[in-house]
């Protein structure tokens, strides 16, 4: 590193007081980073959540204040019990001088024991409150912000759009967050009372699609995707079905194909497995079973890795899309919480061989972020696997709960549309992280640069390698040490082919077979991206 590039504005995505930039990376003495050249704005990043962020801080806080409130009683039940004491020792005290002193020492300890849970009750309640007070006032700066420039995002977005040009994260997610008001509003003019009914329509939908525990007012993705779903579903426009195993993989014993840790890091790694699912037959997962090498690790690790979204005509001879990766894929990802890809995956790692609470990683590009995202949070599959680790490039996950036993890393761009598409900046925790980066490899956009050109898999391609060199990446990230520790390895690797049918259309697939526990799915985020 010769030098130091800070992030440049907006790249941290909302947040109050956090999202710090960090630094980025110099040119090497050729001027070159990877032996591209690297014209126009030097490549940087910034790092969002981890173990060091405010809201990891919040986090611990509030766990403080349950432990707080855990003393608290316990203080007042040892209060109770010492004045009992006490009532005894007023009994011994009748007869002997002895028991007039441990009478008092006992009502010192009673009166000492009340008065810390009184204060213990009185901290737990300051730091519960504190934490508390913080989380509103992001939510509402950011409401208020949405409320005062939503309107011009919206025509700014539309503006740049229209025009092929990229679009700021920050922008974009702005926009999305005014645009059901704003249709609602355009709906209005053309017709009383249009622009009302849209509106409830828009709520009904968000309502019943809503994440499990979600509360509070819903946001401008969960008003727009639940109701174009629905309507894309009615007109036949979005195909949604279960999907199987287009040939059953045989065990990972008998795969003929190796591998070895491609590229110089943990993100470079993930990204090489991720090209190979790009380049399967369409439908396609990459399912690597790895042996990792590190002291401590698993025994077994399986890395199952999603390609993105994938156009072209996929439709049989009656005019059903088979390819799970179609656009109708990423309204599965919404509607169906990926329950159907989800399926398909536990049939395709048993049939590969993988046992009872083997570990897994889940990675993907866009699209297959989302199911990669929506798999780790599937309660059946943590029944049946070790769910450790999930990546994700280039995906909109900001309404995907990630539990706090997965490390999750995610890796966006400055200027990506289709991963601004969740409205939202990631949840931040100690657990997930997302870098963002910003820059582009000018010898992949000789011209200028699109709508999509932040998504490009190539740019974020070389964004891996020079994060992968820079050491203060992982450890503001200790998601990508852990992810690394996992994949660092040989193993075998096989591209397994899914293929969607046409449904019986259970709310449930999973539901259905004898052998799986119920749980509820969160759902997720439609977002229209290109072929990765």
């Amino acid at each position: 590193m010769t030098g130091t590039v800070p992030a440049p504005a907006g790249i941290g995505r909302p947040g109050l007081l956090d999202g710090t930039d960090v630094p980025g990376r110099g040119a090497d003495p050729s001027g070159t980073a990877t032996g591209v050249a690297v014209a126009g704005e030097p490549p940087s990043y910034s790092v969002r959540g981890g173990p060091g962020s405010i809201h990891a801080n919040l986090d611990e806080l509030e766990r403080g204040s349950l432990l707080l409130a855990g003393a608290t009683d316990e203080a007042a039940a040892l209060s109770l019990r010492a004045a009992g004491w006490g009532s005894l020792m007023a009994v011994a005290a009748v007869h002997t001088s002895t028991g007039r002193a441990l009478t008092g020492r006992t009502a010192e300890l009673s009166g000492g024991l009340l008065a810390i849970s009184a204060e213990a009750g009185v901290l737990a309640v300051a730091v519960r409150t504190a934490a508390h007070t913080y989380r509103e006032a992001e939510a509402a700066a950011q409401r208020k912000m949405a409320e005062l420039y939503g309107g011009a995002a919206v025509v700014g977005a539309l503006g740049l759009g229209l025009s092929g040009r990229p679009l700021p994260v920050p922008l974009t997610e702005l926009a999305l967050q005014a645009t059901p008001e704003v249709l609602a509003g355009l709906l209005g003019l053309m017709a009383p009372g249009l622009g009302r009914g849209y509106l409830i329509a828009s709520e009904v939908t968000g309502r019943a699609a809503r994440d499990d525990g979600a509360t509070g007012a819903l946001s401008g993705p969960e008003l727009l995707y639940p109701l174009a779903t629905a309507l894309g579903r009615a007109t036949g426009l979005v195909q949604i079905g279960p999907v199987r195993l287009k040939e059953k993989p045989p065990p990972a014993e008998d795969w003929g194909q190796t591998w070895t840790p491609e590229g110089e890091g943990s993100i470079s790694t993930v990204m090489s497995h991720l090209d190979l699912a790009r380049e399967a037959a369409p439908g396609s997962v990459q399912i690597t079973r790895i042996t990792p090498e590190g002291p401590g690790a698993p025994e077994t690790v399986w890395l199952v890795s999603f390609p993105g979204t994938q156009t072209g005509d996929y439709k049989d001879g009656s005019g059903w899309s088979t390819n799970p990766w179609d656009m109708g894929g990423n309204a599965e990802a919404m509607a169906l919480d990926s329950q159907h890809v989800s399926a398909a995956v536990d049939e395709a790692l048993r049939a590969s061989g993988a046992g009872q609470d083997d570990a897994l990683v889940l990675s993907g590009y866009s699209q297959g972020g989302l199911h990669a995202a929506r798999i780790a949070a599937d309660e059946r599959i943590a029944a049946n696997y070790d769910v450790q680790g999930l990546f994700t490039i280039g995906s909109p996950t900001g309404e995907i709960r990630v539990p706090v036993g997965v490390e999750a890393a995610h890796l966006e761009h400055s200027e990506d549309f289709p991963a601004a598409a969740d409205g939202r900046a990631n949840p931040q925790a100690a657990n997930r992280a997302t870098i963002t980066v910003s820059g582009y490899d000018e010898s992949l956009f000789p011209e200028e640069k699109d709508l999509f050109s932040g998504h490009a898999f190539e740019n974020y391609a070389f964004h891996a390698a020079l994060l992968d060199r820079d050491p203060d990446v992982a450890r503001q990230a200790p998601a990508l040490e852990h992810i690394a520790a996992l994949t660092a390895g040989g193993g075998v690797t096989r591209s397994v082919q899914f293929e969607r049918v046409r449904p019986g259309n259970p709310r449930h697939p999973l539901d259905e077979r004898p052998d799986r526990r119920p749980t509820g799915i969160r759902p997720g985020l439609m977002h229209s991206v290109r072929n990765g």
